[in-house]
């Protein structure tokens, strides 16, 4: 499979180590300081477990042959959503319910797979990430019956790589799910400048009301969460290293 990492920011930089080292065929697509920096040195993941490094294959535009595009920048709109030559796929990584509808709109659902990240990951510099050595995982599934030979070679590859990947069907709902955690979790972060520990304690009313309310936009817009999404939601945040941060406050 010739996967084009599309943005080499922390989540593209933590899905291109991985996927390069497990044998796929992986160019990414990066510009400025990060193009420059990419061309001369090389990526590197950093985590409590030691430093991966791989001399990346950087380009500027998506090569003709490209089975999938993983699409890692931190763009909400469509108007950042790149072309795509006819054959090829894009899996979408953004905190947003509306990209994945977007992403429809632009290319067709048979072009389409929504994926959700959840790690967490900053950028340290151009071509340096750094993971917090806790959880790695992508969901990710098809909108239509063209998509899924290739969720399943992704599956595949990255079932040799530290992330789990989970193939699921009802993948706009975990698309909803996670925004219950990273929306509401990222707003009361940065509105206190508090980790996860200290919002899951001492602010831990204030967050559950937030994710209940998340909650009601979901039903209002017919998304089958369960009934347990607060419980549930609640719980995940629990068990995150409590110095964890959202990007958005960081």
């Amino acid at each position: 499979m010739k996967i084009v990492v599309y943005g080499a920011g922390a989540v593209g930089t933590w899905l291109g180590v991985h996927l390069s080292r497990a044998g796929a065929d992986v160019t990414f697509i990066a510009r400025g300081a990060t193009f420059d920096w990419l061309s001369q040195s090389p990526m590197e993941l950093r985590s409590p477990d030691g430093t991966l490094r791989i001399d990346a294959h950087v380009a500027h535009t998506i090569p003709d042959d490209a089975d999938l595009v993983i699409f890692a920048t931190k763009t909400l709109g469509s108007v950042d959503l790149p072309e795509l030559p006819a054959t090829t796929t894009i899996l979408t990584t953004q905190n947003s319910v509306e990209m994945p509808h977007l992403a429809v709109e632009k290319y067709g659902p048979e072009h389409v797979i929504p994926g959700v990240v959840r790690s967490f990951l900053t950028r340290l510099a151009p071509g340096i990430t750094c993971h917090d050595g806790n959880i790695q995982t992508l969901t990710f599934g098809s909108l239509h019956p063209a998509t899924r030979d290739l969720t399943a070679q992704l599956a595949e590859i990255l079932s040799k790589t530290p992330i789990t990947p989970t193939i699921r069907d009802d993948i706009l709902a975990d698309v909803w799910a996670k925004a219950l955690f990273v929306t509401t979790f990222g707003a009361l972060g940065a509105l206190m400048n508090q980790p996860i520990g200290v919002l899951r304690t001492t602010y831990r009313d204030s967050l559950r009301a937030l994710i209940t309310e998340a909650a009601h936009v979901a039903q209002a817009n017919q998304v089958a969460l369960p009934a347990t999404i607060v419980a549930d939601t609640m719980a995940f945040i629990d068990i995150q290293d409590p110095a964890s941060t959202s990007s958005m406050q960081r």
